[in-house]
């Protein structure tokens, strides 16, 4: 099983909890993930979309935030390079954004974040047991768009299969879950066509394992009827 997840409420969170300091803010949130990984390891889903931070996001924020927000994620990812979490549950990174445009930002930050990634993802590139797809200068439409000019650039026909292997990500979810909020903001337009979309009322930090549990078990009692 594949799942899609946007983590929102972030700054929600450090409003609720009085927190001043956005490093520490999202730090727990990467500490949540952890924990979001580690279940989905325990109920046996294969395959997690991670969106960690958007086109629009990169654009439209103050460069300080993004600066922050890259920082921290750099580090996250050398670090993770000998964390037992993601070693020990066999969990194989794949970066999926816009590397050209993330190289660009703020040099030299946007650049070492790539750097660490290609680590990252080079570390783990034999793990098997679960994927997991960081959405990290993503947008679902310039998704698409890459797509089409890599068909129109290689002389490949343009068809549903072409353009699906030319994707950043290409195993289409079953489950999109999003927290505090009802919306999709650009992620996996392509492949959330016949996904099951679930919105969870909580701030990403207070989501816990029952929430994904009452997520799956909502959705094995689905019938999936593909336009049948």
């Amino acid at each position: 099983m594949h799942i899609g997840m946007i983590p929102d409420g972030n700054r929600r969170f450090m409003g609720k909890k009085g927190i001043h300091n956005l490093g520490e803010s999202y730090g727990m949130g990467i500490e949540k993930f952890h924990q979001f990984l580690e279940w989905c390891v325990d109920l046996g889903v294969s395959e997690v979309t991670i969106y960690a931070l958007s086109i629009e996001n990169i654009k439209n924020r103050s460069h300080k935030e993004v600066n922050t927000l890259l920082n921290l994620f750099s580090n996250h990812a050398l670090n993770s390079l000998e964390d037992e979490r993601i070693h020990k549950n066999g969990v194989r990174i794949n970066f999926c954004g816009d590397r050209e445009h993330l190289s660009r930002f703020g040099n030299p930050t946007g650049k070492r974040v790539v750097e660490n990634m290609n680590r990252l993802e080079n570390c783990t590139k034999d793990h098997e047991n679960l994927k997991l797809n960081i959405a990290l200068a993503y947008g679902g439409r310039q998704e698409i768009i890459n797509s089409v000019r890599k068909l129109i650039n290689s002389g490949l026909e343009l068809n549903e299969e072409n353009l699906r292997e030319n994707l950043w990500v290409k195993n289409y979810p079953e489950i999109i879950i999003r927290t505090a909020e009802s919306r999709l903001s650009n992620f996996l337009l392509w492949q959330c066509a016949y996904s099951e979309i679930y919105f969870i009322d909580k701030l990403w930090q207070e989501i816990e394992k029952d929430d994904l549990i009452e997520v799956l078990d909502d959705y094995k009692a689905r019938e999936r009827r593909f336009g049948r």
